[in-house]
């Protein structure tokens, strides 16, 4: 039976080490994923209406293994949206999983997950109508190298809302970072309020407990004031 310790949605600040950059000349670690929240980018490639809306999206990982078995892992996905509305829905499961196809990554340092099982809520709103969300990730290619070692992966979603479907591909990094800061503005009427601006700046600040490697490109997702990679992994800045 796999064995892992709680699966954690939102992952404490200070409570996990990074997955830092090591030589690249060393072995290849297992195959893994950080164990906590990714930053998702989504690229449109076909659909419309109200589910082909998504930019970015904090979603949970880990993985599931048997130590020394030689069984690969199994990946476990929890997208926030519905992690939001978990237990309202006890009939579906807010989490996708699905096994990668190798204990250790292949040649081209890839560890895949080729299908993964659908995540969906149901969701009785305010007005009595039922708002259905679905996930179904496929073709999920994880960064197994000693310098990336799952902390950047991609992949194709099939996104559903109700009666409308996109399909997305995606791009993570971990760990999710919301790039953003609290400024004051006054109002007409000489008041204040206090609103949230992207801030791209703190992408590449030190964080406490846990911060993006300092060699990945990234960017600010204005729309979910996230920290995204930039570009498609492996996403590197070339050191002098």
């Amino acid at each position: 039976m796999k064995t892992l310790s709680a699966f954690t949605w939102i992952l404490p600040l200070g409570c996990a080490a990074v997955l830092s950059a090591c030589n690249t000349s060393e072995p290849l670690p297992q195959c893994t994923v950080g164990r906590g929240e990714h930053a998702v980018r989504y690229s449109l490639v076909s659909g419309s209406g109200p589910c082909a809306q998504k930019h970015a999206e904090i979603i949970g990982a880990q993985i599931f293994r048997t130590p020394g078995s030689g069984i690969p892992p199994s990946l476990e996905f929890k997208a926030a949206s519905l992690a939001a509305n978990q237990g309202k829905d006890t009939a579906n499961s807010v989490t996708a999983s699905g096994d990668f196809t190798t204990e250790y990554p292949s040649e081209d340092e890839l560890c895949l997950v080729p299908t993964m099982s659908s995540a969906r809520q149901r969701i009785v709103q305010a007005d009595g109508t039922t708002k259905d969300l679905s996930y179904q990730w496929s073709n999920i290619r994880v960064q197994g190298s000693a310098a990336i070692p799952g902390t950047q992966w991609a992949a194709d979603l099939t996104y559903t809302e109700n009666d409308c479907n996109a399909t997305y591909t995606v791009v993570g990094l971990f760990p999710a970072i919301k790039c953003e800061k609290k400024v004051t503005v006054t109002n007409p009427d000489g008041t204040t309020t206090t609103v949230t601006e992207p801030d791209p700046s703190v992408c590449q600040k030190p964080q406490p407990g846990l911060s993006i490697d300092p060699t990945f490109p990234t960017t600010c997702d204005e729309t979910a004031h996230l920290c995204v990679l930039k570009g498609e992994p492996p996403s590197q800045i070339r050191q002098p």
